[in-house]
């Protein structure tokens, strides 16, 4: 059986672990809780580009050549099969001619292990902050190209998410501008169109790369709480163990005694 000091020592590593699981779940949901608020903002960026591009009812064009799948995923670990989800997905509907492009190193990782040809990427964010700055980077890549892809993790009611394939390019805006009359411009119509476009798949980007950010965070607080009942569990285990433990032991010490003094009576 083990001993007692073997089961202290095990109760103490397991109570450190638990330390660091806390901290991992707590960073987490302040992270879902940034980025969930950000999501409204990036949301009502992209409503106001698209409803300028439908006011001033001219067609939408966007120089590139070629096609890109970009497809983003996680930076860090902990989340359980996210990026395994996200990477079957890629696997299912990748066409040969599309360059493919991930944002998050651990999507990267699993690619090079199945044999899936990497053509671009970009390190995941971890903040909401980050998540303009990036946009703007990975939109410098992708907006060169006359159509592209995005597959990211939708976020669903529950903390859930849906693996997601979206179109970004090219634009496809069907919607029909309610105002009667087009709006006054100082620019060129076919230079404003071009800028409005841009803003609009950077929109776009930023708005899968912040949905992104709350379904790995959510799927990181899953998986935080699913090890969190796993160590709560093992250490009241180890806990029963230690007290019959200290119970047998205390046992054989009074056996010890008793057969010490009977030792001495005769």
């Amino acid at each position: 059986m083990t001993s007692g000091a073997e089961i202290a020592a095990r109760i103490q590593g397991l109570e450190q672990l638990g330390d660091l699981v806390q901290a991992l779940r707590s960073m987490a949901g302040s992270r879902v809780h940034q980025a969930q608020n950000a999501l409204s903002g990036t949301e009502g960026f992209r409503k106001t580009v698209e409803g300028a591009i439908l006011s001033l009812r001219a067609p939408v064009h966007v120089e590139g050549a070629g096609a890109s799948l970009l497809v983003i995923t996680s930076e860090t670990g902990f989340v359980g099969g996210f990026n395994n989800r996200i990477i079957e997905k890629v696997k299912s509907v990748r066409r040969p001619e599309e360059r493919l492009v991930i944002v998050g190193r651990r999507g990267q990782i699993l690619s090079a292990e199945q044999g899936l040809g990497v053509d671009g990427s970009f390190q995941m964010t971890s903040r909401a902050d980050g998540v303009t700055t990036l946009a703007r980077r990975v939109l410098a890549d992708v907006g060169q190209v006359a159509e592209a892809r995005i597959i990211f993790a939708a976020h669903q009611q529950g903390g859930t998410f849906k693996v997601t394939e979206r179109q970004i390019l090219p634009l496809s805006l069907t919607q029909q501008s309610t105002d009667n009359d087009a709006p006054l411009h100082h620019l060129p119509l076919r230079t404003l169109m071009a800028e409005l476009s841009q803003e609009y798949l950077f929109a776009e980007v930023a708005q899968a790369l912040m949905e992104s950010l709350v379904s790995e965070n959510n799927a990181r607080l899953m998986t935080m709480d699913a090890a969190a009942r796993n160590i709560d569990e093992t250490l009241e285990n180890l806990r029963r163990e230690e007290r019959t433990a200290r119970q047998e032991q205390i046992t054989t010490d009074m056996l010890d005694v008793i057969v010490g003094v009977e030792a001495q009576r005769q």
